[in-house]
């Protein structure tokens, strides 16, 4: 007869126990055997230091300046470091004089690379109009071979009501105003870093996928924004602020005021 095992769960010194087979305790597959594992395989613990994470020019000038090996290793380990981490760079690291101690330091406690950002884009309307005949709002963002773009029905917009949705009146004595913000925001795919240039424009097209799509007639009306993608940053967190003005003389014209953007990578 098989020998029996017990297995026993003690909580608040009153047990519960449990016969079973040692034969029949799984360890593989979606039901794990603890009684497998090994206590010493903890993840180590570090002390991270409140400042900012360390760059790659942080790096080669302390080296530089006869900081020894294991001080900017601590600080690596402490404080991060915010940069590009790939094998390229770190060929280039080494070029730089920087030790394969530190560079093994910046592999395991560089931050992860930025695949995404959170875009929130608040448009603003100055007028009481609900209707909008040039409605498309279109936002192209490149990234790589391809082109991120979003757009918004501006007349849909108007019309609806918005969990991010105020009125504010800034009617001064002279001149009546009434303003309305309204605010969208997801977290949006992004994988390719560097400098880009961002395309913000209203069009009467409803279909347009690819910045080669848009019409001549549209093209004069495009503001251009220019931002820097990090590698790898604390934060990935954009505004977009889209200014519309009602037509003095027609209601269901908006004339793009101005747009304004701005992130916080740390």
């Amino acid at each position: 007869m098989k020998q029996q095992i017990w297995i026993c769960l003690a909580v608040a010194l009153a047990g519960w126990c449990q016969t079973g087979w040692a034969a029949d305790i799984p360890t593989r597959g979606a039901v794990v055997n603890i009684v497998t594992w090994d206590g010493r395989n903890l993840p180590p613990v570090y002390e991270r230091s409140d400042q900012l994470p360390l760059t790659l020019e942080d790096v080669v000038n302390l080296s530089r300046n006869d900081f020894d090996d294991e001080a900017i290793r601590r600080m690596v380990q402490e404080r991060r470091f915010a940069g590009d981490a790939s094998a390229g760079a770190l060929i280039e690291l080494k070029k730089a004089g920087v030790s394969q101690k530190v560079i093994q330091a910046i592999s395991l406690h560089a931050l992860p690379p930025n695949r995404a950002l959170t875009l929130s884009i608040q448009l603003e309307f100055s007028g009481q109009s609900r209707e909008a005949r040039r409605r498309y709002l279109y936002v192209i963002i490149p990234d790589g071979p391809t082109e991120r773009v979003f757009t918004a029905d501006l007349g849909a917009v108007l019309a609806g009501n918005w969990r991010r949705d105020e009125r504010v009146d800034l009617t001064d004595p002279l001149l009546p105003k009434q303003v309305r913000r309204i605010t969208f925001s997801d977290r949006v795919p992004l994988k390719t870093y560097g400098a880009k240039t961002m395309q913000v424009f209203t069009s009467t097209k409803p279909d347009i996928f690819q910045s080669s799509d848009i019409p001549e007639a549209d093209r004069a009306g495009i503001r251009e924004i220019s931002f820097d993608y990090p590698v790898s940053s604390t934060m990935q967190d954009c505004r977009l602020q889209v200014r519309y003005r009602q037509d003095v003389l027609l209601p269901y014209k908006w004339h793009m005021a101005g747009a304004h953007f701005q992130c916080e990578w740390n």
